[in-house]
């Protein structure tokens, strides 16, 4: 493989290291790519890079949906002729990446949220992945929680592929809350994660380590953190958007339209999520939701 583009960890596993890291492994049928990069030229310089080494890119395994994780998708079905390998819940916002900032945003985006960002090109997704052994030694791991139904690879070289169940210290040191659909299932993500065993790991956003306790723990006690934090904010009863103005100003988040949906959503999900654990309560007055501490 071609070395001095793509970073050799161990045997046959490699990865391309960048704003989102890209697994490579190498097999007798062609590369796999774990995950595709953020857009078309991403795609691109992937294909080129394999081509050059002499090598066809045989398939994509995408471990969620989120766009700049499958941006290089279309370009490599269309210019590589790859397969697209992914979760079987992910494969509809994959095929219809509409969904994506509809999700986020509660209702059909507006123009700015509908960049390559957040909306993808389409692709068509070609197997259905799911937990367990796969092909060329490989495992599949469910690790939800950042999304639906984020699943990590395991190569055969002992090299785990985390996605987003994991942010590089780095990262949340300097964003402070990563994007969380399920908290329970980011937590117990966290968990799966430290008891896999494996020699190498390689979140999405952050660096390659071989000891992944640190990193783990920081990510937990950052969510652990951030869901009392919320529930010491509702000590009287807030409105949401007066409750994220607040956990933005306290961690000097500037707001934009994509930060907004982004910690929006988390926020939200983090209400949920002690709702019905029983910390905090709702309730309606004159055509407001109220969120306050028990």
């Amino acid at each position: 493989m071609a070395e001095n583009f793509f970073e050799n960890i161990k045997g046959r596993t490699y990865f391309s290291p960048g704003p989102v890291n890209v697994g490579v492994v190498d097999t007798d049928d062609g590369v796999i790519l774990i995950d595709s990069g953020n857009d078309k030229d991403a795609g691109r310089k992937l294909n080129k890079i394999v081509k050059e080494s002499g090598r066809k890119i045989k398939a994509v395994i995408n471990t969620h949906s989120n766009a700049d994780h499958i941006g290089g998708n279309a370009y490599l079905q269309s210019n590589a002729d790859s397969e697209i390998w992914v979760p079987a819940v992910e494969k509809a916002f994959i095929e219809q990446p509409l969904l994506e900032p509809s999700f986020l945003w509660g209702g059909f985006p507006f123009k700015a949220l509908r960049s390559k960002f957040f909306e993808a090109k389409p692709s068509e997704a070609t197997l259905a992945i799911s937990e367990g052994s796969g092909p060329y030694g490989m495992k599949f791991i469910p690790l939800p929680g950042h999304f639906f139904n984020q699943y990590g690879v395991l190569t055969a070289d002992g090299v785990f592929f985390i996605g987003d169940s994991l942010f590089g210290a780095e990262i949340v040191n300097k964003y402070g809350l990563p994007f969380i659909y399920d908290v329970d299932a980011f937590r117990a993500s966290i968990d799966v994660i430290k008891n896999t065993g494996a020699e190498f790991y390689v979140p999405s956003h952050g660096g390659l380590v071989s000891d992944i306790t640190a990193t783990a723990d920081l990510n937990l006690k950052t969510v652990n953190d951030a869901a009392d934090e919320i529930v010491s904010m509702l000590s009287d009863e807030q409105i949401f958007e007066d409750l994220l103005k607040t956990f933005c100003d306290r961690r000097g988040i500037r707001l934009d339209h994509g930060q907004y949906v982004l910690v929006g959503s988390t926020i939200k999900s983090f209400l949920a999520n002690l709702s019905d654990s029983g910390r905090i309560e709702y309730s309606f007055h004159e055509n407001r939701m109220y969120w306050k501490a028990v």
